[in-house]
This record gives structure tokens, sequence and C-alpha cells, in this order.
């Protein structure tokens, strides 16, 4: 029986190599998916822990500690019972000590300033002069230390001396802490607080698994330990990136083994048709049944083993449902009549066989379809029909409408030969005589299905990558700038570029913390350089408002008057560096001029408030300032009500304002409530409530006079929210105003700690850009850009699948390509005897040539058609098994993709034109 099979399978190569390719196609493709899922899952855990920050890795642990004669041994011992109790592979670990209190100036001004030790030092500071390495040495803030000076006193709030300590370096970062000693902070003699970071390795994140990290806190909490860590976050982001891998290669994998199977069902349906004759030779001669279907089942079941053979252990899966299939294609030789075997035509399909496998699949792509939509928007966990949703609508429509089209194919044919168009006739009755369509079309319909939808999802998720990286970046290109005042990064900005349409300064708030990221932009100029049109609600951020009070010189003159024991001071901000200064003009006793000199508004200054020390019931008048004897602020000027404001961010305010006649007349008074008390009056000259921008969720209701609450560099500010449908989590408001009304105000504890500092800049920035930035006195410390930022998507869970749907799909395409080689290679005995016939006949050759063209075509093109309509309804009527993106970031790009369509059509129109043209030539 082997050597009959083998004999047969040498006559017949053709399907028999086509049989092993298809099986081994369909099984590698399997094999290829687990592979590509256990790579790129590997690969896109990897990107998304290296692109984490280092504080998603970190477990910050805080306790008491009482570091007595030998600080350093006992923050060793507190790093030691630290790390054993969390019990967790550690990349590294940084432990610090803090101590809490006040910095205080000559003349009693207090700001709260915490004492830190930490094991790295100054690492990440940059600083100017030294790193503290001595006890009573310290580091402070740049601007508190111009405010203090080089010595200080440190008082703890515990009733114990002050530490003295002497200024050895500053930073630029912005914060309310000093940098010093361990031997320092243990002199004060008070317990204080040790902190240890304990930073995770990669392969903690490797599966997203949240126990351990969650086990760990566990432990420490137990231990009355302070415990924070953003931990979670990550493995609940490697989980779900990891899981669109998967699941979207499964998806692909499984809708590659439907067309496999499909392929090979229909090839198994053909090459039986061209084994009859061998059926009946065997029959003849007295076989049994089983003897019949093993000759005939052998010629394509061997190399179908051989195919999957090749493929390995996925192999033993598409062959066995291979050898199912081939089985079944030459069961029915085994029961039908001799006689029936020996006719040249083939026989007919049974009706009622025929209408329940179309029913059946019909009524397959009904329940997929439905369990696809009725999934709504949120991921998939199961493995049900949904995954084989386009190759079951595709299947179905071709089966449908073959079905539908092959009687008045008969009738055409007929009435084209009945007037004379010979050529259409014959195509017409080829295709109704030998019903190659209605067999192949399910399958090149499924296959072009399949890659209509894969393209489609690649270009909608493309899309979508670009749109995020457009609106979490914000412009072409983002520059990184090291800490500097608003006001001096929106001078150097604009000095920059003029014109203002390639650059905008920005500052970001809330970068990496809770709550909406809050854009403070420089309004003029974001059309021009956002990469997303913000709309036109953009003019609501700089409305009109009253300008600074400014002026230019270096000796001030206030004319004044007071009543009790008051004195009064200017804050004034530096034209174009934002630097803070104060004009302090002393006690105020009889009307007269009292004068300040302010060297630094020597190139123009503004005044941000004016402040009363008094004791409470004290009064001030105010008729004038001049700034090196030109007038700033006339009397009118004081006495406008609309011109000056109490505070804004959340103290009780110290002062009463009280009628005066052409001038200021301020009242020193005692808050009701016990409360932190702010005795400045503040200059007019920006909007409030702030006018902000903000898309849906993004900030609180606001109440029934339409205000609600923003906290804005550590200041909470009335706003006036508008909703825009821009950047999702974000708020929009003006750099400008935004600076104007919290400059002088006192910040909530690290008021910029979150805070970054760019400049954004449009497609098309000059190269020397950047140089011009420099040269006016910015710091570029790294940067952004939406290219970047697009690669970055495009290496995470869903690119990654969707890249392996591609892959798949053109897989199909090949196996659909190789079916239909199958139909043709069976078919080409019987119609090279047919158009022998009809050449007797008189038919010319050439009509027979365009006829038998057009007959293998007609299929091609017939499947193609049904195969992007399938897909393009698909796309429109439901969801896609992968979400561009893990997070829930809504995506609102066009559900069909006409131009990915036309793509997927060239691509199945060059492979099944080939398939088919190409069978025919070689007859």
């Amino acid at each position: 029986m082997l050597a009959v099979v083998l004999s047969a399978i040498r006559i017949r190569r053709g399907p028999a190599v086509v049989m092993a390719v298809l099986v081994a196609l369909t099984a590698g493709g399997l094999a290829a998916a687990g592979w590509f899922a256990e790579r790129d899952a590997a690969r896109v855990t990897a990107a998304l822990i290296a692109a984490a920050p280092p504080a998603q890795r970190t477990i910050v642990v805080r306790g008491t500690i009482a570091l007595g004669a030998d600080p350093q041994e006992a923050l060793r011992r507190f790093r030691a019972t630290t790390e054993s109790t969390a019990g967790l592979a550690l990349e590294d670990g940084v432990a610090g000590v803090q101590l809490p209190g006040f910095v205080a100036t000559a003349t009693g001004e207090r700001f709260a300033t915490e004492l830190r030790y930490r094991d790295d030092g100054c690492a990440g500071l940059t600083l100017t002069g030294r790193c503290p390495a001595g006890a009573g040495e310290v580091a402070l803030p740049a601007a508190l230390a111009e405010r203090l000076g080089t010595t200080v006193q440190h008082i703890n709030g515990l009733g114990r001396q002050p530490l003295t300590l002497t200024v050895v370096g500053t930073f630029e970062q912005p914060g309310d802490y000093a940098i010093t000693t361990l031997d320092t902070i243990a002199a004060a003699g008070v317990p204080a607080y040790a902190t240890e970071d304990l930073l995770l390795p990669a392969a903690q994140f490797g599966r997203g698994d949240p126990a351990p990290v969650a086990a760990a806190v566990a432990r420490l909490q137990r231990n009355s330990l302070e415990v924070s860590q953003n931990a979670e976050a990550l493995n609940k982001s490697v989980a779900g990136e990891r899981y669109a891998v998967t699941h979207g290669i499964v998806v692909a994998a499984v809708q590659l083994v439907a067309i496999g199977w499909i392929a090979i069902g229909v090839t198994a349906w053909y090459a039986a048709e061209g084994r009859r004759s061998d059926a009946a030779r065997i029959a003849l001669r007295g076989a049994r049944r089983w003897r019949v279907l093993a000759a005939t089942s052998g010629q394509s079941a061997l190399p179908a083993l051989i195919g999957a053979a090749v493929a390995g252990r996925t192999g033993l899966v598409v062959g066995a449902g291979a050898l199912v299939l081939i089985v079944a294609a030459d069961w029915r030789l085994t029961r039908a009549p001799v006689q029936r075997l020996l006719r040249s035509a083939p026989p007919r399909r049974a009706a009622l066989a025929g209408a329940a496998l179309d029913l059946t699949v019909i009524a397959l792509a009904v329940a997929a379809g439905y369990q696809s939509a009725v999934t709504g928007e949120a991921p998939v966990d199961g493995f049900g029909l949904e995954l084989l949703t386009p190759v079951l609508l595709a299947t179905a429509g071709a089966v449908l409408l073959t079905r539908l089209l092959l009687p008045p194919a008969v009738a055409a044919g007929r009435a084209a030969l009945a007037r004379g168009r010979v050529t259409a006739g014959l195509t017409a009755l080829f295709l109704a005589r030998r019903t190659s369509a209605y067999r192949i079309v399910p399958v090149l319909a499924a296959a072009a299905c399949v890659c209509g939808v894969a393209a489609q999802d690649w270009a909608r998720a493309d899309t979508a990558r670009l749109h995020r990286a457009q609106a979490e970046i914000g412009a072409d290109r983002v520059l990184e700038i090291a800490p500097v005042p608003p006001e001096r990064l929106l001078s150097a900005v604009r000095a920059a570029d003029p014109q203002g349409r390639r650059a905008m300064a920005v500052v970001v708030a809330h970068a990496s913390g809770p709550g909406p990221r809050i854009l403070a932009v420089d309004s003029a100029r974001l059309r021009a350089v956002a990469a997303v049109d913000p709309g036109p609600s953009i003019e609501r951020l700089h409305p009109p408002a009253p300008g600074p009070i400014a002026f230019t010189g270096t000796t001030l003159t206030l004319r004044a008057a007071g009543d009790g024991t008051v004195a009064v001071g200017l804050t004034l901000a530096v034209h174009g560096t934002g630097e803070t200064v104060r004009a302090d003009f002393g006690a105020i006793g009889d009307d007269g001029p009292y004068d300040s000199d302010v060297l630094a508004c020597k190139d123009g200054c503004r005044v941000v408030a004016l402040d009363l020390r008094g004791d409470p019931g004290a009064q001030l008048d105010l008729s004038e300032l001049r700034a090196d004897g030109k007038v700033v602020v006339d009397g009118a000027g004081f006495a406008d009500p609309a011109r000056w404001r109490t505070t804004v961010g959340g103290a009780a305010t110290g002062l009463q304002r009280l009628r005066g006649d052409g001038r200021m007349r301020l009242a020193t008074i005692a808050p009701a409530r016990a409360a932190e008390v702010d005795q400045h009056l503040y200059v007019v000259d920006a909007p409030l409530p702030l006018p902000v921008l903000g898309t849906p969720g993004s900030l609180r209701e606001p109440d029934q006079s339409g205000t609600a609450e923003l906290a804005l560099a550590g200041v909470t500010l009335p706003v006036r929210p508008s909703t825009v449908d821009w950047m999702p989590g974000v708020v929009l408001t003006d750099l400008e105003y935004a600076d104007r009304l919290t400059t002088g105000l006192t910040r909530a504890k690290g008021a910029r700690a979150d805070e970054r500092d760019q400049v954004w800049l449009a497609a098309g920035a000059p190269p020397d850009i950047v140089d011009r930035l420099t040269a006016a006195g910015l710091r570029i410390t790294g940067g952004d850009s939406v290219a970047a930022g697009r690669d970055r998507l495009a290496r995470l869970g869903p690119a990654a699948a969707l890249r392996f749907h591609l892959l798949a799909a053109a897989v199909g395409l090949l196996l659909a390509g190789a079916a239909l080689t199958v139909v043709a290679a069976v078919q080409r005995r019987q119609r090279r005897a047919e158009f022998e016939a009809l050449r007797r006949q008189g038919v010319p050759a050439r009509v027979l040539r365009a006829a038998g063209r057009w007959s293998a075509l007609a299929p091609v093109v017939l499947a193609l058609a049904i195969g992007l309509v399938a897909a393009a309804a698909a796309r429109w009527l439901l969801r896609s098994p992968v979400r561009p993106f893990t997070d829930g970031w809504p995506v609102q790009e066009p559900a069909v993709s006409v131009p990915a369509l036309l793509a997927a059509l060239a691509a199945a129109t060059i492979c099944f034109t080939a398939a088919a043209l190409g069978s025919r030539a070689r007859r």
C-alpha cells in the first residue's frame, strides 16, 4: 500500500508539495507565535522597566532614630534592620537622616527648612561651592542662601539650642531643605527621622507580580515604619503589557490556524477530486473500503505529516487537524459507486449536506460577531469565537454570496452565448460548471479579510501612537531646562525667538505626582508651537488684565505717614530674571519721604506687593512712590481698590483697607482665628480667578460662582475652569499670569520639587535655536521629541502584538495562494480536454485563452471584494481585540482606514493573481 501511495505522489507531485507546504506554514506560524510571544514579552518588559523612573522601582522607608554618640552605627543598624525585614533582592539602598525645623535670619524671619543627610551626599545637585563635609557645614537652595547669608541658625522646634551652620555651597534645585553631614544632625541631640530608599532590581518586575513587594511593605509596616512605594503601578503596567503581547499574538495565531485548516480542507477536497480514478481502480480490484481510503488519503496525509514534522511539537496539533480534514475529504470516495467514480464530470454536491454546512458557517459568524460586540471596549479575557470573527465573517459572506451568484452565472453564460459574446459566456459557464468559486472563494476571502483587519489595526494604532506622543510631549521637540524663575524663562525664550513662532516657555507642575499635569504656557505662542491644535478656546487663557507696575531705577522714594509702630517694605521682581528683591523703608512715622536703595532694579523691576509689620491697630497712609524721581504710583493709584488685593494663598490676611482721601490707608489687624498671617497687599496685574483649561475630569467641579481651586507653584489659587478636549489629564494656564499671581506668596512645602522647566520647539525650528537659548542664559539638561515618544510607544505590548498580526496576515495570504494553485492544478487536465474539444468545434484559441484567464481571476476578484468589505465591516461594527494602549488612553481615530485597506488589497491581489495565473500558465 505504501508503494502505491508513493507512486501516486510522484505522479501528482504538485498537490502533494502544496499540502506539505500548507501544513508546514500553518504549524510554523503556530510555533512562531509562541516564540514571538516569549521574545516580545521579554523585550516589552525590559523597555518598560528601562523607561520607568527609579522612583517606580523604589520602596521608601522612614522611621524615628536616635543617633546617639555613634550616628554612623545607629544608621547602619537601621539600614540592616530595614533590608532584612523587606526580604527582597536589592539593586541599591541609600540611607539618610532628616531633621525638620526652621532657619532664621538676623531680622527674625523664619523659613521651614529640613536638614538632610544622605549616603550619596550631593549626588544629583548642581552645586555652587562644595558639598558639606564637616560638622556644622550646610548647602542651601540658592534663593534661600541669598536671603540668609553665609551663617544661619537652625531651630529644631524641640526646645534645644539652635545649631549654628556655615553655608559652604548652594544649589539651584528648588526645595525647602538643606544638605548637611550626619554629625551635624547628631549634634542637635534630638530624635530625627532615618530613611532608606530600597531600589529594586529590574528582575523583580519581570512578570508583573505585585505579591512580593506587597508582602515586603506589610512586613515593614508591622515594624512601625512609614512606607511609600510606586512599585505596584509598575507591576501593573508590566502585567498589562505582557498580557497585551500574549493575548494579541494568540488572536493572530488562532486566526492563522483557522485559515490554514480551511485552506487544507479545500486543498484536500480538490485533491480527492483528482483521485477519483485511483479510488475506482482500487475498488474494481475488490479492495475493502479502508484500503481504498488509505490509498487515496495517504497521498495527502503523508505530505501533511512531513510538513507537520518540520514544525516540531506544534505540528502535532496542526497535523492532527489536517489528517481529519484529509480523511473527511476522501471518505465520500469510499462510499460512492464505482460507475460514479469513473465519470469524468465531478459529482454534484448533496444539497442537504451543502445547505447544512453553509448554515453552520453563517451561524458561527453570527455568534462570533455577537460575542465580539458585547465585549465592548473592555479587554477580552477569554479566547472564544470572538477571536475568529474576521475569518468567520469573510467565510460566511463568501459562502452566502457565491451560493447566490452561481445560478445567475449559468443564466448569464447562456445569455451571453446567445448574443454571440463567446468569451463572457464561456467564462461564466466555466465558473458555474466547476463551482471552483464556491470552494476557493471562502479561503481567499478569509485571508484577504484578516490582512485588511491587520493593516487597519496597525494603521489605527500607529496613528494613535503619533497622536499620543504629540499630546504627551506637547511639541515636536521639548528641551528640559535647569530650574530658573518663570520670568527669566519667559524672557530668555522670547529673546531667542522674537517672532514667537518656533519656541515657547513652559513650566510643568505635578510632573510625576498624583493629579493632573498642569502646563503653564506662554499662551500667545501655544498655537504656533504645540504639536496638537489647542482649538479656539486657548484665547481664554490670556484675557485683558491691568498691566504690571514697573519702573527702572536704583532708588525708591515712598511718601507715607504712620500712626503707631509700623514698618513698610516692597517686594520687587527684577525684570528678565524673575529674582525677587526687597525694598525696605523701615519704620514709618511722620508724613514724609522714605528712601530705599534697589540696585538690582537698574534694568527694571515690577512691584509685586507691599507689606506692613506692626502692632495690631497700627495705621499707614501711602500717597506716592517714585523711582529716581519719576512717579511710579501716585495717590490715585494707591487709592484705587481695583489695583490691589490681599492674599489668595490660603493664609489669613493681617491687613485691613480703610477709606483714604486720594491715598491708601491700611491698618494691621490680628485675625480672629489662629492661622498663618499674610500682611502683604499684592498688585493686581493678572486676572483672578485665574482662567484655566482642563480636560473632563482633570479639575473638580466649580462651585455656584463658577470657580474652583488649583494648587499651582505651591499656592492654592482660585481658578475659573473651562473644558477643552486636548490632552487627557492636563490643565492649561498662562505662565505669565500664573507667575504674577504666585510671586511673593508663601508656597507649600517643596513647592517646586515636582516642577519642570521646559522649552517647546515647533517643527521646523532653526538648528541654532539651542545656541540662542543657551546664549540667553538657559542651561539645557535634556530633551524629548515626538519621534522618540512614538518610538517608545512602538516598543510596548500592543505594537509588538500587531506586528505579529501583520506577519500572520502575510502567511495567511501565502496559505490561500497555495490552496488556489492546487485548485488550478486539479482542474488542469479536465480544462485541457474541454479546450481541445472546443477548439475542434471552431472556438478561436484567443477566446479560450481569455475565457480561461478570466475564469481563473473571477474567484480572486470576488474574494478580494468580499474580504475587504468584511474587513471594513469588522472594524466599523466591532472592537479590535488589541487596543493601541493598555492604560485606557482614549483613541478617537476612525475605525475604518481606507489607505490600510488599499495596501492590504494590493498585497492580496499580487499574491492571489500570481497564484491563479501562474497555475494556469503551467498547463
